[in-house]
């Protein structure tokens, strides 16, 4: 073949013919969930911040949340009527804030969740035992 056999070698698929990325429906989810988890991907639109969750869209309403035990993690929530279910918990952190002063201090557990295509960030309030949705990315 000669010094230039490399050049001579061709890929196994005819050229125009697509590669199947995602070969079902269920197996977009782990990559999305992977992508959405990853700390280097960052939206503009998350420079905005609302008491350490940072969101799209800023709301600060209270939800039900329905809890699973076992897995300790939310499983759904109930906002405007509509049930979401939750695919998946994309991450968790808590913020504590002044702690010595009860007249101040904030202890929340957040919760990134996406439901129905959406991420949501889900606020539960230690103090007030309250959950709320503080933000939305659509």
């Amino acid at each position: 073949m000669g010094r230039n056999s490399a050049i001579k070698r061709y890929d196994a698929t005819p050229a125009g013919q697509p590669l199947e990325l995602f070969p079902s429906k269920r197996a977009r989810l782990p990559v999305v969930v992977e992508l959405l988890a990853s700390p280097w991907i960052v939206r503009a639109s998350d420079l905005t911040r609302k008491d350490g969750a940072y969101a799209a869209k800023r709301a600060d309403e209270p939800v039900s949340v329905e809890w699973d035990p076992e897995r300790g993690c939310p499983t759904a929530f109930t906002r405007a009527q509509r049930r979401y279910r939750i695919d998946a918990v994309l991450q968790v952190w808590a913020v504590e804030r002044a702690w010595w002063d009860p007249r101040k201090r904030v202890a929340r557990r957040f919760y990134r969740v996406l439901s129905r295509g959406g991420v949501y960030d889900l606020a539960f309030d230690r103090s007030t035992r309250a959950w709320s949705l503080v933000g939305i990315q659509d």
